[in-house]
């Protein structure tokens, strides 16, 4: 038993395995806790937009919540543009005063209305953290800065003097807030579809590519170095076809379907994870077998910076800027779309496909600057 163990790890197989193991624990440590350092400090990165149709007490509460609330707050006096901005995720909260706010604030009877609007296709941090808003806009409101402003503005009105500090009193009792949140999702495993079919896709791609890479070492000498690279490309096209239609039909098996059709989710699988593998192998070209280590740590960051688990406003930002460029970026916000509703993924599809130009001229560079030697040059004229 004893010489066995010693054998078995002795051999290439069980120290690269182990190498393998220990990388895993080196990169997702050093990449996800730098990645999540600090993040609820940058939660006044979040942005709303307060759209204010009342020009006079609703114009006065409109400045002070943007002078009051710890967000990127900005003001606007069209309803439709904002709500276009918070279905496309530009934004992650509405709020909409409207146009008979002050009137109803005159009246004792009735409770003027604040509406609130989310996007629940977002991570589920986000809306945790956006439904504490409406408190904090009431509790905005009732500072005595807002008070004492409102007060003046009931004296322009000519409310009578003995009216206005009751009503300003009593303004937070006399807001009623209204949730109007778009793309509603009542089952928490939705937000997570996009997580988990990134994870699946990416990792796969790098384990295929890699047992591909192995496999294609033992015609190094038969084929040339484009007779080679052609061959990989097939396979990928076939895997990417295999890949995608497996984990669409899976998805739909599973109850989770696209609200654009499954068409557009099987068409956008395929993009993605076409991206994946010719991105999996580019590290292959570039250190060998050492690319499969390289692979780990695209895998976490990734992971992280895709805004699949928190959004990327929280994110540093250099996280922030790496994530502009990487591919699961784009899959997490179409396959969000897809699952959990939202506008069209045409934005998504052509910011893939240009990752994927530029990842095959960069693998095109790296096949053409291979180095052959005269053995496999000869070899490679008798198969011309």
């Amino acid at each position: 038993m004893k010489n066995l163990y010693l054998s078995l790890l002795k051999t290439r197989s069980v120290i690269i395995g182990l190498i393998t193991a220990i990388i895993f624990q080196v990169l997702f440590s050093i990449i996800w806790i730098t990645g999540y350092d600090h993040v609820t400090d940058r939660i006044d990165q979040f942005k709303i937009i307060i759209v204010n149709e009342d020009s006079k007490i609703g114009a006065q509460v409109a400045n002070n919540l943007e002078e009051n609330l710890k967000f990127k707050i900005t003001q606007s006096s069209v309803l439709k543009s904002a709500m276009d901005k918070l279905d496309d995720r530009k934004v992650q909260m509405v709020i909409y005063i409207p146009e008979d706010f002050s009137s109803t604030l005159q009246n004792n009877e009735k409770k003027a209305k604040i509406i609130y609007s989310l996007n629940e296709s977002n991570p589920s941090m986000l809306k945790s953290v956006m439904q504490t808003v409406e408190e904090k806009v009431t509790s905005t409101i009732n500072k005595e800065s807002v008070k004492s402003g409102l007060q003046f503005t009931f004296e322009q009105m000519h409310v009578p003097s003995n009216q206005v500090i009751g009503l300003s009193q009593g303004l937070s009792e006399r807001i009623h807030p209204v949730v109007n949140n778009i793309n509603k999702v009542s089952n928490f495993s939705r937000l997570m579809v996009p997580m988990m079919l990134v994870m699946a896709s990416f990792t796969g791609s790098m384990l295929f590519i890699m047992e591909m890479n192995k496999a294609a070492k033992a015609f190094k000498t038969l084929y040339n170095r484009w007779q080679r690279f052609g061959a990989r490309v097939l396979l990928i096209i076939t895997a990417t076809i295999l890949i995608s239609t497996i984990g669409s039909i899976m998805v739909y098996v599973m109850g989770v379907h696209s609200h654009q059709g499954f068409i557009t989710m099987w068409y956008f699988q395929m993009i993605y994870v076409l991206t994946f593998l010719f991105l999996a192998q580019v590290p292959f070209f570039i250190v060998g077998d050492a690319g499969g280590w390289v692979n780990i740590s695209m895998l976490s960051i990734q992971l992280l910076s895709s805004g699949s688990t928190i959004p990327r406003e929280l994110l540093s930002n250099f996280y922030q800027n790496v994530s502009n460029f990487l591919p699961a970026t784009y899959a997490v916000d179409g396959i969000m779309k897809l699952v959990t509703g939202g506008p069209s993924i045409s934005h998504e599809i052509i910011m893939l496909f240009r990752i994927l130009i530029g990842i095959i001229v960069i693998t095109l560079i790296l096949v053409a600057l291979q180095w052959e030697n005269k053995k496999e040059k000869s070899s490679n004229l008798t198969n011309i």
